[in-house]
């Protein structure tokens, strides 16, 4: 063959190979995966697949702006999946140059599923930031297995709840505690009662919300916390049994037990607890008062149970209806005693004057709660959605008590004894329904709904003095007080978005309080009535900016309230000891805050700023009510205002090593007054420090370092906190293919969780301290069968917590 003919053949056999070539060229590729409502969807599984062939080019995964890059060439096509959104795949395209392809708007995976936050079965706890929350997943932690739900509260990262179960937010107190997303209606006792008497396995997730929107209930001035129950049936027949041990001074014993069944459409399930045993508290007062010095310590042994089940049941009908019911029962009952010794000095030489001993025999207690919950959902079209929320609960409490009062003189002579018997009562009714919507509206999302509420309550008292035998009662501290209040709320909420990189969100929510107080005491002219009729408007805004890759910043507003828990508005007197007693106040009025937020998100790191100004500032003071006697009241005693910075990074040390790392620093004045003549500025800094080490060891075992930190702060009023903090330690292992798991923890192993503060005006001084028996060695076995099935459930209602 000549040159010239074998020229001819080459030029012809590359002409045939250019096509493949130019195919086999790689080109950058990049392009941006959003959600219906334009927002970025982080995290999203993106695949290029060679076409027709579906041969794999390259895969990677969105970053927190839900950008992809990628380099690939000739003819693909892209695949996005992520969870809660259904799979993408685009059509063929060729790619012959670098090219920035159109945003990928992924529908949602399911017309059921709204705001829902899916927490997947992970191996170790874990935190992150999403969508102006800060979620914390307790799962298959050696610390809170065998506790309660308000220990995992304990445990949250910027959540403090101090000895005497007072939770507080990055510093702010009048924290709104939710369950699912609904109001418990309950008073603080009674709501610690609740947490205290639901197991932490039941626990998926605590959702900590700085700034709510109009969506939410308005009150909760430091916040909302939102804790999501685990609430994930399995496919056929699942059980998950678990058993434990703690111990450090006395024994305590708790059982978890969940079975389930699911089959096609229908999900059944349900769930069993106890808690048995009982834990000693210390704690006292100290006082100067009228030249004596009462020094007051008590000793607190508490043997209350509990026992909490529930049965649930989904039924799904198809991909557009859902409907939901559940009933629970949380039970705490049982003895407890308490013991106080008051050594009356004189203070400028502390000589022993006259000793008090006082006893509290809480021979019956019992606080039972009921409730059940019905809830349907209906989605005809993608982002577009219908729902119903009925819940009704009951609350059943009492509590009989034997206190013996001694007076002694310094040389021991008998000055006086006396013996009394109180009991009071609580039944508590309530009633919520809230109906929901949301519409694509002009480009937007258009969230609206009303919501009805309805609390009666039926609280008695009465107080009696054991005279030979014979129980005479204390009119003056004998009364029913029974309240009623209708709530009548609605809201309306708007998200849209502006381009790729801004969206906003405007919400106003309305809420019409209706309410009476009626006092019936045993002495006629001490009878009052109080009405409390109000309309408040409550708005909320929030602006977010994708700033750049892996930056995102959002400014947030939201106006609050908190309403007197009723308790708090009865005036009568309840006697602790001859030298103290409690008191209502019918005049107590809401507080009001408005809050600003400015919230910047990196990847693993966060950082927020925040102000807070509250208006008609509550506080229980305590105040002398005679030379010798004090009394603890609620009142409004002026404004509070808090600005605060906090901190969030996740780190990965090593493969086996993550830490996560939660800082708040804030700055708090008071400008507060008792009356006319007793006004105060107090203002101080503090900080909270919270660190959380996940640590993989050899053989499988998983060892969590936990601890926190609370600086000196100010407290409600003028008195000042010392600080308090602990160190927690634990170990597990998981065995048969993660059915079996073993784990062993220390809690608070350096005895560091106590509440102690001081407060003074005038020659008035006040010493506050006590522990409780937070360091405990726990044991726990869990045993789980059955494969896991992701379930998912909406609802909205906030109420069910000023019990």
């Amino acid at each position: 063959m000549s040159v010239s003919a074998l020229r001819k053949a080459f030029l012809l056999f590359s002409l045939m190979l250019l096509p493949s070539l130019s195919a086999m060229a790689q080109h950058a590729v990049s392009g941006r995966v959003v959600d219906s409502l334009g927002m970025p969807v982080e995290a999203a599984v993106f695949s290029f697949v060679k076409s027709p062939s579906g041969a794999p080019l390259h895969q990677g995964v969105t970053n927190s702006d839900g950008r992809l890059k990628a380099v690939v060439g000739g003819e693909v096509q892209l695949y996005v999946s992520c969870l809660g959104f259904k799979p993408y795949l685009s059509e063929p395209f060729s790619v012959n140059e670098a090219m920035e392809l159109a945003p990928v708007r992924l529908a949602a995976d399911t017309y059921v599923l709204n705001d829902v936050v899916v927490v997947g079965e992970q191996r170790t706890p874990s935190l992150r930031i999403e969508k102006g929350k800060m979620i914390f997943s307790p799962k298959n932690s050696s610390i809170t297995a065998g506790g309660t739900a308000l220990d995992v509260l304990g445990k949250t990262p910027g959540v403090f709840v101090d000895g005497q179960n007072n939770i507080s937010m990055g510093g702010k107190n009048s924290v709104l505690v939710i369950l699912n997303g609904r109001h418990t209606y309950m008073q603080h006792e009674e709501l610690v009662s609740l947490l205290k008497s639901t197991p932490s396995s039941a626990v998926s997730s605590v959702e900590v919300i700085q700034n709510p929107s109009a969506q939410y209930d308005a009150e909760g001035s430091g916040g909302v916390i939102n804790i999501v129950m685990e609430h994930a049936p399995r496919r056929g027949f699942s059980l998950m049994m678990n058993n434990g041990l703690s111990y450090w001074s006395r024994w305590r014993q708790n059982t978890e037990l969940s079975v389930g069944y699911t089959h096609n459409k229908l999900s059944l399930y349900g769930n069993y607890s106890h808690a048995m045993g009982s834990y000693n508290l210390e704690y006292g007062m100290r006082r100067i008062q009228n030249g004596k010095c009462y020094d007051s310590p008590t000793f607190d042994t508490d043997r209350k149970k509990s026992v909490s089940g529930n049965l649930n049941m989904d039924y799904t009908f198809n991909s557009r209806h859902k409907l939901s019911a559940r009933v629970d029962i949380n039970t705490l009952f049982g003895p407890g005693v308490t013991n106080t010794v008051t050594d009356i000095y004189n203070a400028e030489n502390m000589e022993l004057e006259q000793t008090l001993i006082a006893q509290n025999d809480y021979y019956r207690q019992k606080g039972n709660r009921y409730g059940g919950n019905l809830f349907y959902v209906m989605t005809p079209r993608e982002g577009e959605r219908y729902s119903l929320d009925v819940n009704y609960a009951w609350f059943d409490g009492c509590s009989k008590n034997l206190q013996p009062n001694k007076s002694l003189s310094a040389d021991g002579e008998v000055l006086s004894d006396r013996l009394y018997r109180s009991g009071n009562f609580r039944d508590i009714h309530i009633f919520a329904a809230a109906y929901d919507q949301q519409h694509p509206v002009g480009g937007g999302e258009l969230k609206s709904g009303v919501k009805y509420s309805r609390v009666n309550a039926d609280n008695g008292a009465e107080f009696y003095e054991i005279i030979d035998g014979e129980a005479h009662i204390d009119a003056s501290q004998s009364n029913r007080f029974s309240y009623e209040e209708q709530i009548v709320a609605g809201y309306l909420l708007y998200t849209r978005s502006l381009g790729e990189r801004w969206n906003w969100e405007v919400g106003l929510r309305g809420e019409g309080t209706f309410a009476t107080g009626v006092l019936t005491s045993e002495i006629a002219s001490q009878n009052q009535t109080n009405h409390r009729d109000k309309f408040d408007l409550f708005p909320s805004a929030s602006l977010h900016w994708a700033a750049g890759e892996n930056h995102n910043l959002t400014l947030s507003y939201a106006k609050r309230i908190d309403r007197p828990a009723y308790q708090d508005l009865n005036p009568f007197e309840y006697m602790l000891d001859e030298l103290s007693c409690w008191r209502g106040n019918p005049f107590l009025a809401p507080q009001k805050s408005h809050s600003v937020g400015l919230d910047y998100v990196r990847r693993n790191t966060s950082l927020s700023l925040s102000y807070t100004y509250v208006k008609d500032h509550k506080a229980q003071i305590t105040d002398t009510v005679s030379v010798s006697r004090v009394m603890m009241i609620p009142r409004n005693v002026g404004t509070r205002q808090q600005i605060s910075l906090s901190g969030y990074q996740r780190l990965n040390v090593a493969r086996w090593w993550r830490m996560s790392l939660h800082v708040t620093g804030y700055y708090v004045v008071n400008d507060i007054a008792f009356d006319e003549w007793r006004k105060f500025h107090p203002d101080g800094f503090a900080g909270i420090f919270t660190l959380q080490n996940t640590v993989h060891l050899p053989w499988n075992i998983v060892m969590e370092l936990n601890g926190s930190f609370h600086t000196r702060h100010l407290g409600a009023a003028n008195e000042y906190k010392k600080p308090s903090g602990y160190v927690d330690l634990g170990l597990s292992r998981s065995f048969a293919d993660n059915r079996w798991s073993v784990g062993i923890a220390l809690r608070d192993m350096f005895w560091t969780s106590r509440w102690d503060d001081y407060s003074a005006y005038g020659d008035f001084k006040l010493w506050n301290w006590g522990k409780s028996e937070s360091r405990r060695v726990n044991f726990n076995v869990t045993y789980r069968f059955g494969k896991q099935k992701n379930s998912e459930r909406g609802g909205n209602i906030e109420e069910i917590d000023r019990l």
